[in-house]
């Protein structure tokens, strides 16, 4: 026998007698006393939430999976993930009518929407963007009063349908009015402010005491910057210490953290201090005399979604570090005095023109993502902290 024929019948009858060890042992003892599987042959275990685990002390909400609306559904998605309630606030999208016949339509649709929200005790935060049929408004024609009748209308349709001023939510006119996604044109910040106060005065007509707020975003450009190079941190003092605290008794603060494309390179700004900082909301609130804030934020997974070569991806544990940073800066705010509460921007914006993934699920793998415990220990802290945690996101998304 030659010495490859020895070593090859050595080898044999080695891993025979383990064998052999084997069962004997596990026969007697029921433990297996095989080495391990080098952990690069393993497969990796799928991302869970413990199935004991609750973001909240409170109940879920009850039958929100046979909701009419989408957003409602959406919620049961994170109720089913956080096995208890996870919000009773919702932000929710809407639009200024251009005229009054499109104002009877738009006001019929709100008013079912604003039902259904009260049936299941979800409170909606509506944000009205200067828009009409999803084209821009041109905010000189808003501060004119052009469409002052169609938003009256608007709100007397509402009112018509059965809904009661306990039912509106919060109504944010004319969000991140320091960006250039809007019409400005040669418009200041003062006549934010008027445009603002003309609205919400509207809507009190037909609901008194109905309650608004704005929402700033902490960059802020000038109306014709549409690359997004020249943002500044600056006051927000000009857009707010016009407006009316009989009609706006809160101020929201909107900011998300930045990744350049692949192709250029560089570090981006996941620094909450630096995106959302609370100085510059609580600035704005000490002007309006009011101690009711909130944050507009959230988290990507993926940017840049709609080119490979431009294509970056943030993965579970920055995401994680991100939102630790945001609740720092809602608990400085709540150490000062201040009422504070964080809107989550948590939908897939993939196929949307940002190209941004913001969610932390599908509805196909809501507790085996990668980052749902991400935003589950998240919902968790904030329930800790005595914060409350607001959402957008929708099914189908």
């Amino acid at each position: 026998m030659n010495r490859r024929s020895i070593f090859i019948y050595t080898l044999i009858m080695v891993m025979a007698s383990l064998l052999t060890f084997q069962v004997v042992a596990y026969a007697l003892t029921s433990k297996s006393y095989m080495p391990s599987m080098p952990a690069a042959f393993k497969a990796k275990p799928k991302p869970t939430v413990a199935s004991n685990f609750r973001c909240s002390n409170r109940p879920a909400i009850k039958g929100l999976e046979k909701a009419k609306d989408p957003q409602l559904r959406k919620l049961a998605e994170y109720q089913k993930l956080c096995h208890s309630a996870v919000t009773t606030h919702l932000m929710v999208f809407t639009q200024i009518p251009k005229d009054t016949t499109e104002a009877a339509t738009m006001g019929k649709a709100m008013a079912g929407t604003l039902q259904e929200f009260n049936k299941f005790k979800v409170r909606p935060l509506i944000i009205v963007e200067p828009t009409a049929d999803s084209t821009n408004l041109d905010w000189s024609q808003l501060q004119n009063g052009a469409y002052n009748t169609a938003i009256a209308t608007y709100f007397q349709t509402i009112r018509s349908q059965g809904v009661i001023a306990q039912q509106t939510g919060v109504w944010v006119p004319l969000p991140e009015p320091n960006l250039p996604y809007w019409a400005r044109g040669n418009t200041t910040p003062e006549d934010f402010a008027a445009i603002v106060n003309d609205y919400l005065s509207i809507a009190q007509q037909s609901f008194p005491g109905l309650e608004g707020s704005v929402m700033l975003n902490s960059a802020t450009y000038s109306a014709d910057d549409f690359d997004w190079a020249n943002g500044e941190y600056v006051s927000l003092v000009p857009y707010v210490k016009n407006l009316n605290p009989l009609l706006v008794r809160s101020v929201g603060l909107q900011g998300f953290p930045w990744m350049p494309p692949a192709n250029k390179g560089g570090a981006g700004i996941f620094d909450a201090s630096e995106f959302l900082s609370y100085k510059l909301i609580k600035e704005a609130a000490d002007t309006m005399k009011i101690k009711n804030v909130w944050f507009n934020t959230g988290t990507f997974s993926a940017k840049y979604t709609d080119d490979p070569t431009r294509q970056t991806y943030v993965n579970p544990e920055r995401r994680t570090d991100v939102l630790n940073g945001i609740i720092t800066q809602a608990q400085t705010l709540k150490k000062q005095g201040y009422h504070v509460s964080i809107n989550l921007f948590s939908q897939d914006k993939s196929n949307a023109s940002e190209a941004t993934n913001w969610s932390y699920f599908s509805d196909s793998n809501v507790t085996t993502s990668p980052a749902s415990p991400v935003f589950a220990n998240f919902a968790a802290r904030l329930q800790n902290n005595d914060i409350p945690l607001w959402l957008f996101d929708r099914e189908g998304s």
